[in-house]
């Protein structure tokens, strides 16, 4: 028996319905992953907060979503690989460089494979690695700092999702995903 409860606007905790309110809205639908994050105000709060910022990066949809496969990949996060996967999708990835990254294979594009090698290293060193290759890509400091805000609000998705057991959402079902 499950401790988490996967919440509407209607059953979310007061302090969780503005948040809650504020996804839908980026989203589209309460996606079951935030509807269990809602069962803490403090823990949604923040997983909003760094969304809605990360909204603003400098990176492109597509970018933050090559991390966040990575992320998710790495983490073995079976939740957050179909809901980034759709994301990758609708940001305009083509389906090989999905299918690539999902494998944990490289990615054609040098700038793109840059971008996913330091998500890697970043991962496997526990953020001691140096930026040097992604820069050498042609991006920015600034653009390293944003890869580590989404490292971290993916890493977040992929914790709250395991600790949950949240299921995959309909809308995510076809890009389905079991770690190896």
């Amino acid at each position: 028996m499950s401790t988490f409860t996967i919440h509407t606007a209607e059953s979310a905790p007061e302090g969780s319905r503005e948040a809650l309110g504020a996804l839908e809205q980026n989203v589209g639908f309460i996606p079951n992953l935030a509807g269990t994050i809602a069962g803490s105000p403090v823990a949604l709060a923040g997983f909003v907060a760094m969304q809605s910022g990360l909204r603003r990066s400098s990176l492109s949809p597509a970018e933050r979503e090559i991390v966040g496969i990575t992320v998710s990949r790495e983490n073995g996060s079976a939740y957050s690989m179909a809901a980034h996967s759709a994301f990758a999708e609708r940001a305009g990835l083509e389906a090989d460089e999905i299918s690539a990254l999902r494998a944990g294979g490289t990615l054609a594009d040098p700038r793109q494979e840059a971008l996913h090698s330091f998500t890697v290293e970043l991962l496997r060193s526990h953020g001691r690695t140096p930026a040097d290759d992604l820069l050498a890509a042609g991006y920015t400091a600034e653009q390293a700092l944003e890869v580590v805000t989404q490292v971290a609000y993916t890493t977040m998705a992929n914790f709250a999702a395991g600790v949950a057991g949240t299921p995959v959402d309909a809308a995510f079902e076809a890009h389905a995903w079991a770690a190896a």
